[in-house]
C-alpha cells in the first residue's frame, strides 16, 4: 500500500467509528417513541405482567384500578378521549375519566372518578413495540404500573418502562358480533318469526289515546330497507303499531342498536325499548327505555334513555337525556350496552348515560335475566301530552334496522 495514502485512510475510519458511536448513544439516549392512540375507541387494556385485563369495577371495595380480569366485559373498557397536545385521557364505562392524582396518594393510584379532563387525568401514549404500549403520566411524569407484588393494582410511580409497565389493548368494535337483526328488506308485512303484535287500546297505564292494529295500514315493511310504524288520526280516533320479539327472541346482555329517523309532532310519542321476559310483573321483570322521544316542539331534538324496575318506575324511573339535532330529519342510532350490572346508553356513537347497582338507592338490579325489544308510536299520554291543532298526521317512524350483537 503507498504509505502516503495509509494515514488518510485511518483517519476516514476513525471518523466512521466515532460517528457511529455517537449514533448509538443518541439511540440509546432517546425516549420510547409515541405511537398514534386509537383515538374515539373504545379499548381494553390487558397488563403483560400477568395478561390479565384491567377492570375499573366500582362494585369492588377498593375501586383503584386493577389488572385482574380474565376475559373484557363492561367495566374492562375505556374511551380513548383526545386530551390535546399528543395526551390522552381515558374514559371508564361510568362515565368517568381515569386520573393519577397524587392528592389522592403520593403513590399516584389510578382511579375512574373524575367529571372533567385536567392535568392529573392526561397520559401519553407511547408506542412500547409489537402491538404493546407504556402510559405516562402527564401529571407527574411517571409510567403507570402493574406490579404484581402490590396485587396488579395500577400506579404512576416508575421513572422507567419494564414489563409490569408495558399493556397489549385491543379496540372492543371487533369483540362485539352479530346474533340477531332484522334489516327490514322486505316488503308489506314484517316478519312473523322476529316480531308479534301487540293490539288494542285502552290507554296502556299511560293515558295514550291511539288503539294499535296489526294492520299493514299501520306497520308495514316499505321496500326500501325500512320498517314503518304509522300513526293515523281517523277524525279523533288514532291507530299506530306496536311490535315485540316477545316469544320469537329473548336474550341477556348485549349490545341493542336501532338506527332510525324519528316522528314528531304534540303528542306524538315513539319508543325503542326491553321489557324482562321473566321475573314476575311489571315493574319487577325490568325495564330498559333505550329511546324515547316526545315529539312536542320543545323536545324534538331530545331524547331519553331510562330503567325502571321495583322502587324507581313510572316517573320514579333512573334515566337521563340527550340532546343533539332535530330527530325527525335524518336517521340516527340509538344503541345500549347492557352487559353484567352496567348498562350504557349512546346516540351516534356519544356515550351520554351509564348506570349500575350504585344509581338505585338501595333498590334491586332487575337486569340479569332474559329481556325482548319493542318498538312502540304512542299517540298522546301522560308524559308525551295530547296532539293539538299543530300535530300534523299521518305520522312516520322509520326505522332502518335493528341489531343485537353479544361478546
Amino acid at each position: 500500500m503507498n504509505k502516503t495514502v495509509f494515514p488518510y485512510i485511518v483517519r476516514i475510519v476513525g471518523s466512521l467509528i466515532m460517528l457511529l458511536s455517537l449514533t448509538l448513544g443518541l439511540m440509546a439516549a432517546s425516549p420510547a417513541r409515541s405511537a398514534a392512540a386509537p383515538l374515539g375507541q373504545t379499548i381494553w387494556l390487558r397488563a403483560s405482567a400477568n395478561n390479565l385485563y384491567v377492570s375499573a369495577d366500582q362494585n369492588l371495595a377498593n375501586i383503584q384500578l386493577v389488572a385482574n380480569r380474565s376475559t373484557p366485559q363492561g367495566w374492562e373498557m375505556f374511551t380513548v378521549v383526545d386530551a390535546g397536545g399528543g395526551l390522552v385521557a381515558l374514559r371508564a364505562s361510568n362515565g368517568l375519566y381515569v386520573s393519577a392524582d397524587q392528592n389522592l396518594a403520593t403513590y399516584a393510584p389510578l382511579v375512574a372518578n373524575r367529571t372533567s379532563v385536567q392535568g392529573w387525568e392526561m397520559f401519553q401514549w407511547i408506542d412500547a413495540g409489537s402491538g404493546l404500549v407504556n402510559l405516562k403520566s402527564s401529571g407527574n411524569g411517571k409510567f403507570v404500573s402493574a406490579d404484581l407484588n402490590r396485587s396488579a393494582n395500577l400506579v404512576a410511580d416508575r421513572t422507567s418502562a419494564q414489563g409490569w409497565e408495558t399493556f397489549a389493548w385491543g379496540s372492543s368494535t371487533s369483540s362485539w358480533r352479530l346474533v340477531w337483526s332484522d334489516e327490514f328488506n322486505g316488503s308489506g308485512a314484517i316478519d312473523g318469526n322476529k316480531w308479534a303484535f301487540e293490539t288494542g287500546g285502552g290507554g296502556w297505564g299511560n293515558g295514550e289515546l291511539e288503539t294499535y292494529t296489526n294492520s299493514t295500514a299501520n306497520v308495514y315493511q316499505d321496500g326500501g330497507g325500512n320498517l314503518v310504524i304509522k300513526a293515523i288520526n281517523n277524525n279523533g280516533s288514532y291507530t299506530s303499531g306496536r311490535i315485540k320479539t316477545a316469544g320469537k327472541y329473548d336474550f341477556t346482555y348485549g349490545k341493542v342498536e336501532m338506527r332510525a329517523r324519528l316522528p314528531y309532532g304534540q303528542g306524538i310519542w315513539p319508543a325503542f325499548w326491553m321489557l324482562g321476559s321473566t321475573g314476575g310483573s311489571w315493574p319487577n321483570n325490568g325495564e330498559i327505555d333505550i329511546m324515547e322521544n316526545i315529539g312536542k316542539a320543545s323536545e324534538q331534538n331530545t331524547v331519553h334513555g331510562t330503567i325502571h324496575g321495583p322502587g324507581y318506575s313510572g316517573a320514579g324511573g333512573i334515566g337521563a337525556a340527550y340532546t343533539g339535532p332535530r330527530f325527525a330529519d335524518g336517521f340516527h342510532t340509538f344503541t345500549v350496552e347492557w352487559e353484567t350490572n352496567v348498562i350504557r346508553w349512546y346516540v351516534d356513537g356519544n356515550l351520554y348515560e351509564t348506570r349500575t347497582p350504585a344509581d338505585l338507592g338501595g333498590n334491586t338490579w332487575v337486569f340479569n335475566h332474559n329481556f325482548f325489544i319493542l318498538l312502540n308510536m304512542a299517540v298522546g299520554g301522560g308524559w308525551a301530552g295530547y296532539p293539538d291543532g299543530s300535530t300534523v298526521f299521518p305520522q312516520y317512524y322509520t326505522v332502518d334496522y335493528v341489531r343485537v350483537y353479544q361478546r
